[in-house]
């Protein structure tokens, strides 16, 4: 989440800055297509940005205060539904649409980043692979595994910014919305602690490098 008016608590500077971009996903319809996004050089300006992703917690608060509830509320909250999960008040929330996450970050006084403010957040300057640089190492987050993790597991997963829990754990939203005529989707960054085997069709799974968008 990026702050809008003033710092909220919790939040990162990110400082402005000129990076090499480059996204890569894969698209599933019609075949099976690789392709990338980029590479090209992109300025940006200084923002905040959350050092680690909503919490369990923090979404208990903002149902408590603004009494907000989804107007399709199919799956929402759905580990949620024997009551609230107290020994992962501090995982990131999950089981939120990309409008349960904008009505949440309009609450606390920010908004969802941009896919360009998320990569710059996650890889900095340098263009490494992963928020500690080039090679992958499992035991710096949380890929692969039966469940989520509080969100401060793995100090080491950690960006130059200093933003937290980037990749594994959960997919993460970006306000990103798309549209060809036919179809509408929108972009999750990180990867997830989830990885499906056994088909090419499944969702990428476990953690994902900085670069890597899955279409949602």
């Amino acid at each position: 989440m990026t702050d809008q008016v003033g710092v909220p608590h919790g939040m990162v500077e990110v400082p402005a800055g000129r990076f090499l971009y480059q996204a890569t996903h894969r698209w599933r319809e019609g075949g099976f297509i690789l392709f990338d996004e980029g590479p090209r050089e992109i300025d940006v300006a200084t923002f905040w940005i959350d050092r680690y992703e909503v919490t369990n917690a923090d979404f208990r608060i903002f149902l408590a205060e603004s009494g907000y509830r989804p107007k399709e509320p199919h799956n929402f909250l759905r580990h949620w539904q024997t009551g609230f999960p107290e020994a992962c008040a501090k995982h990131p929330v999950t089981w939120v649409s990309l409008e349960d996450a904008r009505e949440y970050a309009a609450w606390a006084g920010k908004r969802l980043p941009t896919d360009i403010e998320w990569q710059w957040a996650a890889q900095g300057r340098d263009g490494r692979r992963w928020p500690w640089g080039n090679e992958f190492v499992p035991s710096n987050c949380n890929s692969d595994s039966s469940g989520t993790t509080p969100v401060d597991a793995f100090p080491l997963n950690c960006s130059p910014a200093n933003v937290c829990d980037m990749v594994g754990n959960v997919w993460e939203w970006i306000d990103v919305v798309c549209s060809d005529g036919w179809h509408r989707w929108c972009f999750i960054r990180g990867g997830s602690y989830y990885q499906a085997r056994g088909s090419m069709w499944y969702a990428e799974g476990g953690a994902q490098p900085v670069q890597h968008h899955h279409k949602y």
